[in-house]
């Protein structure tokens, strides 16, 4: 907790409370740098995962140094124990139950019978009770009624992390289904499963229209595919497997995704003219990612509506592009996740159940820096952009996307602790911690979307599919997200915090150890 003056905070966007004092959890910090002496004093500049900027001048460089010191250790916990949703208490005993009850708001078996699953074609598979067959998907999987354990089991062996093709989503309307996997080890010689062929196989046939073809959504670049046979990995040859056809979309990697993000807050950073601003944020190549992630979603929601084929999706390990096209494809097909309760659900079920990283990806704990990359954050911005075409299509606004980013980064709830769903069992998060989703209901009034109509579901042809552009003209730059903190196009704000004498310098430190136990 960072303490500035209270007309200053409030002029800037901040969230301030009496006395004076802004709040920014110790894990929403994402990197404090020391620059050089000036006349006026030391500064430290601490960046935000939620794109504030503060800054404060030391009289006195060994201050500078200590507060350093100081918030680096803070912001960078090594274990779970660390963080502070094991400390988190609501403020009233009402707050209390019903962030309590949050656990509750997805049930796997609830969701997939919501769908009409099991039913003839496919069925609930037990082989990963123990989570020996994939560590990082859910429990409970559903699978083809037509494959065998020798084929579930086999599949699973031929794929990157055992992550097996499973079901994630049943469109009733063609009977096609949306399933998810990670890449086969196909390796430079061309390595074959008989299990694994067997398993699309199975997928394909398990479509009750009758459509006999299925379509594998590659979601890499051909080359990163290619390099990773290299590897030992690869891709499917189509050569292999009965009436597949191969799509590959150019998504790029974790890291290309990284330095995107950096360039573009380096531009919103800077004073600047508003063309330097616009280029900047062009060259950033932010708004051109989130173009193909979306050409992606659009192709996976018109092959299972308009041609009737399932899609069987992965890209390397299946938790990173696969979560977000797999997300956006059912967004566009199903009203249902564009309500407040669906959106919960389906983020629980394609990205905390099979096993999106989160620790790892929003650097949650002190870990591999290669292995941060926001990935989650751009397809909140996806939703976004889809928010802004279908203004009557959604129950939530943009407010609730930015306060979900908000709450994810901030620790203080046991939602998204732990890189899947045995991570989050063994630590008995749902136990001893909140979760996100009672805080979020709690303040629902803020994120009703007051334009939102049912009957816009409905679209001439009667169906509820709807159809984003992804002209460049039609995506915009997320400002409520990365802009909040700005007085002007191009211009970041920064707070500063002069702190003068070595009593003054004292109060900070003792501040920031105090909050490390409190938050």
């Amino acid at each position: 907790m960072f303490k500035c003056n209270e007309s200053d905070a409030t002029s800037k966007g901040l969230q301030s409370i009496p006395g004076g004092e802004i709040q920014v959890p110790h894990c929403q910090i994402e990197s404090v740098e020391r620059l050089n002496l000036t006349p006026s004093g030391t500064p430290l500049y601490i960046r935000c995962k939620t794109f504030l900027v503060l800054k404060f001048i030391f009289r006195r460089e060994p201050d500078a140094n200590e507060v350093e010191k100081t918030l680096n250790r803070l912001s960078k916990p090594i274990s779970i124990e660390e963080i502070s949703a094991l400390n988190y208490r609501p403020n009233s005993v009402h707050c209390l139950a019903s962030q309590r009850s949050g656990w509750h708001v997805f049930d796997i078996n609830i969701e997939y019978a919501r769908f009409g699953v099991p039913n003839k074609e496919w069925i609930q598979s037990w082989l990963n009770q123990d989570y020996k067959l994939c560590p990082t998907y859910p429990k409970w999987l559903f699978v083809p009624s037509e494959a065998t354990a020798e084929i579930v089991v086999g599949s699973a062996k031929f794929r990157s992390q055992g992550r097996l093709p499973a079901l994630s989503f049943l469109y009733n309307p063609t009977g096609a289904a949306i399933c998810r996997c990670s890449q086969p080890c196909v390796g430079i010689t061309g390595s074959r499963s008989e299990f694994d062929e067997k398993m699309v196989s199975c997928i394909r046939m398990a479509n009750r229209s009758g459509r006999n073809k299925i379509y594998i959504v590659d979601t890499r670049p051909k080359v990163n595919a290619m390099v990773n046979k290299a590897g030992g990995k690869g891709y499917e040859d189509v050569k292999n497997y009965v009436d597949v056809l191969y799509k590959s979309f150019p998504i790029q990697n974790i890291h290309v995704m990284r330095e995107s993000m950096a360039k573009l807050r380096n531009t919103l950073e800077m004073a600047i003219s508003p063309s330097a601003h616009l280029s900047g944020v062009e060259e950033s190549g932010w708004l051109a990612h989130a173009k193909v992630v979306l050409n992606t979603a659009k192709f996976i929601a018109h092959a299972v509506s308009e041609e009737g084929y399932s899609v069987l999706i992965h890209c390397s390990d299946g938790w990173d592009r696969t979560a977000q096209t797999s997300s956006l494809s059912q967004i566009l097909l199903d009203p249902y996740y564009r309500t407040l309760n669906g959106f919960q659900v389906l983020i629980e079920k394609e990205w905390l159940a099979f096993g999106h990283k989160f620790v790892d990806r929003c650097s949650l704990l002190c870990r591999n820096p290669d292995e941060i990359s926001p990935i989650f954050l751009q397809f909140l911005d996806c939703v976004f952009q889809l928010q802004n075409q279908f203004p009557t299509h959604f129950e939530f606004n943009e407010n609730y996307l930015v306060e979900l980013y908000d709450m994810l980064t901030s620790g203080k709830f046991g939602t998204f602790l732990g890189n899947n769903e045995k991570d989050r069992n063994r630590q008995r998060l749902s136990d001893r911690t909140f979760s996100i989703w009672g805080y979020l209901w709690e303040n629902i009034n803020r994120f009703i979307n007051p334009y939102f109509e049912h009957g816009a579901q409905i679209n001439p042809d009667n169906t509820h599919v709807i159809h984003p552009s992804t002209e460049d003209r039609d995506l915009l730059l997320w400002t409520k997200m990365y802009c909040r903190y700005d007085l002007c196009c191009g211009a970041k704000t920064a707070i500063d915090i002069d702190v003068e004498t070595s009593t003054e310098m004292k109060n900070v430190t003792d501040r920031l150890e105090k909050t490390a136990v409190d938050s």
